[in-house]
């Protein structure tokens, strides 16, 4: 029992009354009238004294009223209760032998405040382990138990009865100089009522060792994590600061001694919640967690200034600087695994090309995978200033920074477009047919400038990115025109030579040629409506003039009258122009097509 550190000596606890800054106001309390109707508060007068008999009748009523409810188990009456502790209190700060028996009353009144103090904090802190919530007593405000993390938190909050019998009885105690037994009754409850609450909000009824989270599977670490970044929030503003503002209302006469107990209640369960976000940041990194441990460093860094104004003293330099230690290695795992994506982009070593140009996967993994970064660009920014280097300095183009941003996002972003650009160009070389190699490389480009036009990307990279970019899809599409067209146009040319290849060795060569290349790029695909028009209208810009100004000149048939030439040569062009119009429809939708 906590009585028991007290003094046994009834002097010495008149002596402890002696120095209360209230005995002025106690000293009144000795003909006070007990109201059982109302609760008494601290420092109350409750009467004059006019005689040492009034004042032993007084005292005896209230040593009555302590002998008496210290003997019955009933907790009724506890306002008269507090009444007689009060005058008792007053009565061992006088002089003469009233104060020792007054002493002893007050001594012995400790043990029932004690156990009434532990009664309705501990109320507060009874659980359902099978439902992982909370049962309340009548002094309690019931929360829904159900509710989600981030919602009304469960921790418990004391009804407006409870909190004040709560902080009459810490009063007494205080002024009776039993602060360290109320300390103790204190920490004792509140701490496990704290533990209980942060264990409904994290899903962990223990607390997770990091040698555990060191082998939990993805999944399973995952949604604690995910759990995580809710819990962290709703413990700090809603559990700790109640808890902070319970114990600033209990211990409202000894500040100091306040912020120790509340140092002692909190201790555990924020180095819990700092332990698992430790052991995350200490386990095996992986592209998956990244926006999971970006989630944990936003959420920490969020509660931060919140968490650390909570304690006072030495307790919060301690938590400021474990808060600190943690975001650090929360932000280094960050940047290392960011930097561990930029060596996947540039070390993808497949050999298969991509089937008809289209656009690579990993083309599309990084943008998803840039884009949602982008969304994080403010955390981005604190943990990769001072380490954008670490990617592998001066590899990004050089031009990149030119009308982009120069955050350390912006330069992240732009190293990880580099790398995979460069990728592209290297993936382009599986290919055997240069047109080929000029669609895949616009698929894919194309792409990427659609996708970071359409996203946060777009802030991060800039407008001159985008700009340069695509002019260097109008490269590919010329590329693309030279490798494939100029064989096929050069037969439509007139060389002007008398001694040049026949109108019949002109068409048999076209009609062979663009036969060849509409059998291969109708299988071709150009995966966006707009990038495929585009491309068809530049074909036909060149291969419609070139097949009109071919119909239209004169023919030259070796073996015939000049009467008969155009006649007979005309039975060597298979095409109008607007068959050559209608088959250029199919080039570029990625289904396979032959001549009729």
């Amino acid at each position: 029992m906590a009585s028991t550190t007290a003094s046994s000596q009834p002097t010495d606890i008149a002596k402890r009354m002696a120095v209360s800054k209230n005995a002025a106001d106690d000293m009144m309390r000795v003909l006070s009238i007990y109201d059982t109707g109302v609760l008494p508060a601290a420092g109350e007068a409750a009467g004059e004294a006019y005689g040492s008999d009034e004042e032993e009748e007084a005292f005896a009523a209230a040593e009555d009223v302590i002998l008496r409810r210290n003997s019955s188990s009933s907790s009724s009456g506890m306002n008269d209760y507090l009444y007689a502790v009060d005058d008792a209190i007053a009565a061992a700060a006088l002089q003469g032998g009233l104060a020792s028996r007054a002493a002893e009353a007050v001594q012995a009144a400790m043990p029932r405040l004690e156990e009434e103090a532990r009664a309705l904090l501990s109320s507060s802190s009874s659980s359902s382990a099978r439902r992982h919530s909370f049962s309340y007593s009548d002094d309690l405000v019931v929360d829904d138990a159900t509710s989600p993390p981030d919602a009304s938190s469960p921790s418990s909050r004391l009804s407006p009865r409870a909190a004040a019998t709560v902080l009459g009885v810490a009063d007494r105690m205080l002024r009776a100089g039993y602060g360290p037994e109320l300390a103790q009754v204190y920490v004792a409850v509140r701490r496990d009522a704290l533990a209980e609450a942060v264990a409904h909000l994290t899903g962990a009824a223990d607390p997770v060792a990091i040698e555990e989270v060191l082998r939990m599977d993805w999944p399973a670490l995952d949604q604690k994590m995910r759990r995580w970044n809710h819990a962290v929030r709703a413990v700090v503003r809603t559990v700790l600061a109640g808890e902070r503002q319970l114990c600033d209302e209990v211990f409202a006469s000894d500040e100091e001694l306040g912020h120790e107990c509340f140092a002692d209640v909190a201790r555990g369960c924020v180095l819990q919640l700092l332990g698992f976000a430790d052991a995350v940041a200490m386990s095996a990194r992986a592209t998956e967690k990244l926006f999971r441990t970006i989630g944990m460093h936003e959420a920490l860094a969020d509660v931060a200034p919140e968490l650390v104004a909570l304690f006072a003293g030495d307790a919060r330099d301690l938590f400021d600087a474990e808060v600190s230690a943690v975001s650090a290695r929360l932000g280094c795992t960050v940047r290392r695994t960011i930097e561990e994506f930029g060596a996947v982009i540039q070390g993808e070593s497949s050999r298969r090309p991509v089937h008809a140009g289209e656009i690579h996967p990993m083309t599309r993994y990084v943008l998803n995978y840039c884009g949602l970064l982008a969304d994080c660009r403010g955390t981005l920014d604190i943990v990769l200033v001072d380490a954008i280097d670490s990617f592998d300095g001066g590899e990004a183009d050089d031009n990149d920074g030119a009308g982009a941003t120069s955050t350390p996002s912006g330069r992240c972003m732009r190293e990880l477009m580099t790398r995979l650009l460069r990728k592209m160009d290297e993936k382009s070389c599986l290919y055997d047919d240069a047109g080929l190699k000029h669609i895949f490389l616009m698929n894919n480009l194309y792409y990427i400038v659609q996708k970071v036009m359409d996203s946060p990307v777009r802030e991060l990279l800039g407008d001159d990115w985008i700009r340069r970019h695509r002019g260097q899809i109008r490269q590919y599409e010329t590329g693309y025109l030279r490798a494939s067209w100029i064989a096929v146009l050069s037969c439509l040319r007139d060389d002007g030579s008398a001694a040049g290849p026949t109108v019949k060795d002109k068409a048999r060569s076209f009609n062979a040629a663009f036969e060849e290349l509409y059998r291969n790029q109708t299988s071709w695909k150009v995966i966006d409506p707009q990038l495929r028009e585009e491309l068809r209208i530049a074909v036909s810009e060149r291969l419609i003039p070139a097949y009109r100004s071919f119909l239209a000149r004169p023919r030259k048939h070796t073996g015939s009258s000049s009467g008969s030439s155009r006649h007979s040569a005309s039975r060597y062009i298979k095409y109008s122009l607007e068959d050559l119009e209608d088959y250029m429809l199919d080039f570029f939708e990625g289904v396979q097509k032959f001549v009729k």
